[in-house]
């Protein structure tokens, strides 16, 4: 196979992969205003039986600019935040398998708020505050691992909840976990094959501090777009189960989450 080079009044026939010049073809004069030429093509560069015996071209020797590599849309920045179970010294797990996911569900743990949340808002203290729940979820409640796919605490840390739920979800997918079981046919399926999010707290009727919100929303837009789940589809845990999580406060919230989520996705 071969390929052409235009350069200034001549064509070139050049070895496929390789600089190797394998014939020269002269351009004759078509329109030298518009520095346009004439080229006489053998019959069997083309494929088609009523290919063309010339073509005209213009010559253009300009290099095209460099351009520089594309930077990952800034809705995704929020992914780069987020500390692996490796990174938070999580107990090794054998994997789960992916899904592939319609909705995040927004979950509370129940926790004290600040000034007396569990994490103080450090990062030594969402790692501690990540290995309490996952302790609780595997020897408390029996499950595999933590229920969650991911957490956020008041400190506006972000933390990988169950093993490989933060590859998952960069990839489109998610990881099947425990957070959201259906309890009747009148309340949504799938929660459990959908990104759970704890958020550390006791929003029954306590407000959110802006710094977790914002974390909160910054992981809801990475998902919605890595995943292509519609920000409509952001709803609460008590949309999945018969319980009160998210908290009242929090989940009167979620329009205002979806409205800000859209947001970001568009900005």
């Amino acid at each position: 196979m071969a390929w052409l080079k235009l350069t200034k009044k001549a064509l070139y026939l050049m070895q496929s992969n390789s600089d190797k010049y394998l014939k020269k073809a002269d351009l004759r004069p078509h329109n030298l205003a518009a520095e346009e030429y004439r080229l006489d093509v053998p019959k069997d560069w083309f494929q088609a039986v009523d290919a063309p015996r010339a073509m005209i071209v213009d010559i253009d020797d300009s290099q095209p600019e460099p351009q520089p590599a594309p930077k990952p849309p800034p809705v995704l920045d929020a992914y780069q935040q987020v500390l692996t179970t490796k990174d938070w010294g999580a107990q090794p797990r054998s994997s789960f398998p992916r899904t592939t996911p319609k909705y995040i569900v927004i979950h509370h743990t129940f926790h004290r708020n600040p000034p007396h949340d569990f994490s103080q808002r450090t990062l030594d203290g969402a790692k501690r505050l990540a290995k309490s729940i996952q302790k609780d979820h595997i020897y408390g409640n029996g499950w595999s691992d933590s229920g969650h796919n991911f957490l956020n605490t008041t400190g506006g840390f972000l933390l990988e909840g169950r093993h490989g739920s933060l590859e998952a979800v960069m990839r489109g997918y998610s990881i099947r976990s425990a957070h959201a079981r259906q309890d009747s046919s009148r309340l949504l399926p799938g929660g459990n094959s959908s990104p759970g999010i704890e958020s550390e707290g006791n929003f029954t009727s306590a407000a959110m501090g802006q710094k977790q919100w914002n974390s909160l929303v910054a992981l809801c837009a990475a998902i919605c777009q890595s995943c292509r789940i519609n920000p409509n589809n952001i709803r609460g845990h008590r949309d999945f189960s018969y319980t009160k999580c998210p908290g009242d406060w929090l989940y009167a919230q979620l329009p205002r989450l979806r409205q800000e989520v859209r947001a970001k996705l568009s900005g």
